[in-house]
């Protein structure tokens, strides 16, 4: 089966390496729609609270996959995760540290383990 992923992330961790690793091992082939350290917007507009070259990859994706790392209680990661929601992308977080973000338990995200059957159960129930 063929997915479309958006990962909200910050380069100041490993969130999207280890979550990017995983979608690597597991059945499905993936379209990775997240901005690349390699290939970065040039610019953001600070008008909106997602940018709309964000919100184009965010409605492209199939699935938004997110950590479950506190850091995500704040800034462009959670507006990001808010916007795919308002939207009614799916959304799920792998457990990548031992506490969750408050946000992910406020909005109601499952979290999974950081295990590829994991995450496949929750993609073939979610899409």
């Amino acid at each position: 089966m063929k997915i479309n992923v958006f990962i909200p992330h910050r380069w100041n961790n490993n969130d999207y390496s280890e979550i990017s690793a995983l979608l690597d091992r597991t059945k499905f082939n993936v379209r990775d729609y997240s901005v690349p350290s390699s290939s970065p917007f040039d610019s953001v507009d600070g008008r909106y609270n997602v940018d709309p070259q964000i919100q184009k990859q965010i409605k492209y994706a199939s699935v938004v996959i997110c950590s479950n790392r506190p850091a995500n209680n704040s800034g462009m990661s959670l507006d990001e995760i808010k916007f795919a929601i308002s939207i009614g992308k799916p959304v799920v977080a792998v457990r990548v540290t031992e506490s969750n973000s408050k946000y992910i338990s406020e909005l109601n995200i499952t979290v999974v383990p950081k295990r590829k059957d994991s995450l496949e159960i929750w993609i073939n129930q979610n899409i």
